[in-house]
């Protein structure tokens, strides 16, 4: 997990993660000016910004499948 000030700024670590690591990242906001990239695994608390798998955004409903 990985911390960010700006949403613009995670989103872009996680598409480039998702793509090279060959695994899906999620884009959570913890709290003003925090936002974190972590695993659909990972224990964060905090709103689900967004989800990348192989550099491309996916619905956060396909996490669940």
């Amino acid at each position: 997990m990985n911390t960010y000030p700006t949403s613009t700024q995670a989103t872009n670590v996680a598409r480039i993660l998702s793509k090279s690591l060959r695994n899906t990242i999620v884009v959570y906001r913890a709290a003003e000016n925090k936002f974190i990239t972590a695993r659909p695994r990972d224990t964060v608390k905090g709103l689900v910004v967004g989800a990348f798998r192989n550099g491309y955004e996916v619905p956060v409903g396909e996490l669940l499948s």
